[in-house]
Parts: structure tokens; C-alpha cells; sequence
């Protein structure tokens, strides 16, 4: 009765009210459900790392839709684009750089991003400008400074290398301890284009006898000593030493040398001398064809075993047993070169 009795215009107001509450309840509960900007360049990262690039780059296209200042956003969508299609990639990295206002932190993410997009295209020209910008921001930006000494090296330009090489050298206590041998072999290559010899061989040697050996300092000095038997397979087994994934490559050189110089049985005292020290898949494999080709069979399968018992589950062990159960030579020598595809760095200690 008492609803009855109130007038048109108050009904009204009541309905009116009620729509109001029940649009109100919900556009507020759909906006919780539907997550911020920030939350949702967190889920694009989350789907980086769950592998899945589509569903990210789809959230970075609705961020950037919602707000076109958004430069992470940016930034990651042309990283990702970048594995597809480079040249989008720079467009989009290049809208950033040429926005008004950005800060120094976002010029060099964005001129990193250009770098990455121009080192994909294997343009180090285009590389170098942007490497350079980001310096121009920040001098002791060590990721610009290493891309260039990089780049520098990969030319032989030994005066811009060893330029970058000093100012890393410079501001990183870290890269001072681990790359002094690097700063020496630098600086001998530089003597090197200017074809001087003495200062060459002085700083290479240098760079060699360091606690630390930069590799391509051993390998330049076997290179130079080739007519010195003995002085280059040192500083190949040096080489090998500061290069392990490369010490295949060594290995070979030092057989070469020594065949060719009809010293065959120190090839073997080569191997036994590397597995005296440390196991190596390699070096097993190689003295045990060389010791089926003496018909040294049993020396072979006693060192076989020898290593079975310490660790019975490296790849290269088990396939010289079987190798060694084989009495096909063409089976041994499909086994042999399957080894030595398979072997990495396996170090038993």
C-alpha cells in the first residue's frame, strides 16, 4: 500500500537508481577481470618464457592499441618480431628512438634493440652507428663497448680493437683480471699490420705466458712456428688447453705435424700423456684405433676397461667396447667416426 501511494516521479527515480547500482556493479566487476597495462606485459613475458611467442606478441598489440606510449611494450614486440621479419623489427625499434622526451635508459634500450636488428643482418656498419649512440649517451656502456671490440676484431682492425679492449679494461676490474692475455694479443696484431715482427712475436709471447691464456694467442704462435716442430705442438697443446670445445681441431694438427715428420709412435704418446692428466672422449677413441692398428688389442680393451670402472656411462667408453667386441674393420670405423661426432667436453675427475 505504502509502495502504492508514492507518486509516479518517485518510481521512476527508484527504477532509475536500480539500473544505475546494476551498471555500476557491472562495469566494476568487468574491469577487475580485465588486467592493467602492467599486468599484462608481465603475462607477455610469462608466455616469452613459456615458449609462446604468438600469445605474447598479441598482448604487446592490445597494450600498445590501449596506449601507444607504452616503450617496453614496444620494445619487446620488435625483439620478437625480429626472429621473423628483421626489417619490421627495425621500423618499430626506430619509432621509439625517434620519440620526443625519452629518458637516457629507454635511448639505450632502444639503440640496443637497433644494434640486435642490424647484427642479425650481419649490417656491422648500421651496427656500428648504433653502438655508437648508445656511447654517445653513456661512454661506459660495457655491452656496446664488448659488440664493438667484437666487430673491430672480426675486421682485423686491430687499432679499434685494442681502443675498446683498453676501455673495458678500464672500467671493469673483472674483464681487467680475465683479459690482459686478450689486451696483448691485440696489441701484437696491431704490430702485426704494421709489419713489425719483433714487437709481434714480444707481445704474443706475452699474452701466452699469461695465468689466463687468450686462445688465439697460442694458436698465432703455432702458426708462426710451423718449421719448429716441438714449439708448435706446444702451443697447440696450449691451445687445447684454454679451448677445450676446439681441442679436436688441435689434436689434428698436432697428428698432421707429427706424421709428417714420420714421428708415428709419439702421436700415441700424444693421447697417453692427455689421458694420464684427464679423461677425454677424444683422446680415447684416437689411442684406441691407433692401438687396433698395431694389433694391440689387448693394451686397447685393458684401457677400455680401466676407464669402465671410473664412469661406465660416458657414450664414448661404451662405444669403443663395442668397437673393441667388433671384429669388422668397416664396424670399427663407423663406430670411431660416431664417436668423435658425439664427443663434447667429458671430464671425469
Amino acid at each position: 500500500m505504502e509502495f502504492l501511494a508514492l507518486s509516479n516521479s518517485q518510481i521512476l527515480l527508484i527504477f532509475i537508481s536500480a539500473i544505475a547500482l546494476v551498471i555500476f556493479f557491472l562495469i566494476n566487476n568487468r574491469s577487475k577481470n580485465i588486467p592493467t597495462d602492467t599486468e599484462a606485459f608481465n603475462y607477455a613475458l610469462k608466455a616469452l618464457v613459456d615458449g609462446d611467442k604468438d600469445k605474447a606478441y598479441n598482448l604487446l598489440r592490445e597494450i600498445i592499441a590501449k596506449d601507444s606510449n607504452n616503450i617496453d611494450a614496444f620494445l619487446l614486440l620488435g625483439d620478437i618480431v625480429r626472429e621473423k621479419d628483421v626489417n619490421q623489427a627495425i621500423k618499430i625499434h626506430q619509432t621509439v628512438v625517434l620519440r620526443p622526451q625519452l629518458n637516457k635508459e629507454k635511448k639505450i634500450e632502444a639503440h640496443k634493440a637497433l644494434a640486435k636488428d642490424f647484427l642479425c643482418l650481419k649490417n656491422n656498419t648500421r651496427a656500428e652507428i648504433e653502438l655508437n649512440n648508445i656511447l654517445s649517451i653513456n661512454s661506459l656502456n660495457k655491452w656496446a663497448l664488448r659488440k664493438l671490440k667484437k666487430i673491430a676484431t672480426e675486421n682485423k682492425n686491430w687499432k679499434d680493437a685494442l681502443k675498446f679492449e683498453k676501455k673495458l679494461m678500464k672500467i671493469d676490474i673483472h674483464h681487467k683480471k680475465n683479459d690482459e692475455s686478450m689486451l696483448n694479443y691485440f696489441i701484437a696484431m696491431d704490430y702485426k699490420s704494421k709489419e713489425n715482427k719483433k714487437n709481434y712475436i714480444y707481445y704474443l709471447e706475452k699474452s701466452a705466458n699469461a695465468e689466463k691464456v687468450y686462445p688465439d694467442s697460442a694458436i698465432e704462435l703455432a702458426h708462426h712456428h710451423k718449421e719448429d716442430v716441438d714449439l708448435a705442438i706446444y702451443y697447440y697443446k696450449l691451445y687445447a688447453k684454454n679451448f677445450p670445445s676446439q681441442r679436436t681441431m688441435a689434436y689434428n694438427k698436432i697428428e698432421n705435424i707429427l706424421f709428417d715428420n714420420q714421428k708415428y709412435d709419439e702421436v700415441e704418446e700424444l693421447y697417453r700423456n692427455i689421458l694420464e692428466n684427464d679423461f677425454d672422449g677424444f683422446a680415447l677413441n684416437r689411442l684406441v684405433d691407433i692401438l687396433l692398428e698395431k694389433n694391440d688389442t689387448s693394451v686397447a680393451k685393458e684401457l677400455v676397461e680401466k676407464f669402465m670402472k671410473s664412469n661406465n656411462t660416458c657414450h664414448s667408453i661404451r662405444l669403443n667396447k663395442l668397437k673393441l667386441d667388433s671384429g669388422s674393420f668397416e664396424v670399427r670405423k663407423s663406430i670411431s667416426t660416431l664417436c668423435n661426432e658425439m664427443i663434447s667436453d667429458e671430464i671425469i675427475k
